[in-house]
């Protein structure tokens, strides 16, 4: 089987006046012979198109392994439509075998939510372990 990333999209009450609040599940599996995980276009995957992304900010990521967990030390990118990457280096590790992760978006040596003004990409690199499984959670916030 081939690798598949799948995606949900949940709007948060906040309170008024706060900005708003949106949460992107993604549920990653890796190639079951490869152990790769396919470049994803998040604005476009089915269950998050429905909802334009451009003018949030990316505030945080989380990533949480399944159960054929990932790599211990896999990568995580997620570059805007310019190739940049909105992490700033910061998801090279990040993903852990055991443990879930949290880091803050932004140039790597700030923390700065970074506006979304087109598509992003999940990019998912150093796994060697074939059907793993991890749920990257991508929160964004208004502009």
């Amino acid at each position: 089987m081939a690798g598949t990333i799948t995606g949900t999209l949940t709007r948060l009450g906040v309170r008024q006046g706060s900005p708003p609040v949106v949460k992107v599940e993604l549920t990653c599996t890796a190639d079951a012979e490869a152990a790769t995980y396919p470049e994803t276009v998040v604005n476009t995957l089915s269950g998050v198109s429905d909802f334009d992304l451009r003018g949030l900010k990316l505030y945080s990521v989380k990533a949480i392994p399944g159960d054929t967990a990932p790599t211990d030390a896999t990568d995580l990118v997620i570059e805007d439509e310019y190739g940049v990457d909105l992490l700033g280096g910061r998801g090279a590790d990040f993903i852990d075998a055991s443990d879930k992760t949290w880091i803050a978006a932004g140039p790597a040596k700030d923390t700065q939510p970074a506006l979304i003004t087109g598509n992003i990409t999940v990019k998912i690199t150093n796994n060697e372990i074939n059907s793993a499984v991890t749920t990257i959670i991508l929160e964004f916030i208004g502009a």
